[in-house]
């Protein structure tokens, strides 16, 4: 018995560091990859960094999440323009947290719903009254969800998620909310424009892969590479536009 006890604890080391595949991963744990990954996630904290170069002038973009707060900071700089927004993720009625989630689903089902709003002062030197333009944007996409496997040195089995989206939707609504000290009661937004974007795609058509930096019981920790390149040319005129950059994103487990 107590040789079969010795081997059992020996193997235990081997058996469970096949669960780990990411840096930052649990050393033991119980359960596998996916039955950690499956559930409600909402981001906690984001740190995107995309530079955008067209026509020869290049755009930094800057976006991070944390606790609920949104920033925005886009920059060109060529010439040393900065525009700062910061705003907040919505929180939808009846909910404690903000709504920016990830679904993951045992049968491979994915999706992300994302929500943010900003406010952009647009009052002039002269104006008597306070006028505020309030963004409110929806992202949403659905589709399914795969680990990926290895190659060769570069990547694990499962140490790789693919997002395979099925649908993308955008919403933007842009609100004008006008105030003054003389007026008194609640002050209501008045909507200003509305726009809906919507796609979609064939299985396997549009993707997007993370890789797992983190997978615990209630954390995840996600980074995206991003190298995308556009080209379209009709005549004798073009467009091009080449983006690089990261994303990171930790995911806390919903309650």
């Amino acid at each position: 018995m107590g040789y079969t006890v010795a081997i059992i604890l020996l193997a235990l080391p081997i058996v469970f560091s096949g669960c780990k595949k990411g840096d930052e991963d649990p050393f033991l744990t119980f359960r596998s990859r996916k039955a950690r990954l499956c559930g409600t996630w909402t981001v906690s904290n984001l740190n995107s960094e995309i530079v955008r170069k067209e026509n020869n002038i290049s755009t930094k973009t800057v976006t991070t999440v944390e606790d609920g707060s949104w920033k925005q900071v886009i920059t060109i700089p060529s010439s040393d323009s900065t525009r700062t927004l910061t705003g907040k993720i919505a929180i939808d009625p009846g909910q404690e947290e903000g709504t920016y989630t990830f679904f993951f689903d045992k049968n491979g089902v994915a999706k992300m719903v994302y929500k943010y709003e900003f406010d952009e002062d647009q009052s002039g030197e002269d104006d008597d009254a306070s006028v505020i333009h309030r963004t409110e944007v929806t992202e949403e996409m659905t589709g399914s969800w795969e680990f990926l496997s290895g190659i060769d040195n570069e990547y694990k089995n499962k140490e790789r998620i693919a997002f395979i989206i099925e649908e993308q939707k955008t919403t933007t609504k842009v609100s004008e909310i006008i105030s003054s000290d003389d007026e008194g009661g609640a002050v209501i937004p008045r909507t200003i424009s509305t726009n809906v974007a919507s796609d979609r795609y064939a299985k396997g058509e549009l993707s997007i892969v993370y890789n797992i930096v983190e997978l615990r019981n209630k954390e995840v920790k996600l980074h995206q590479d991003v190298n995308r390149f556009h080209l379209s040319a009709q005549n004798t005129t073009s467009e091009t536009y080449q983006e690089n950059g990261h994303e990171d994103l930790t995911l806390k487990l919903r309650k």
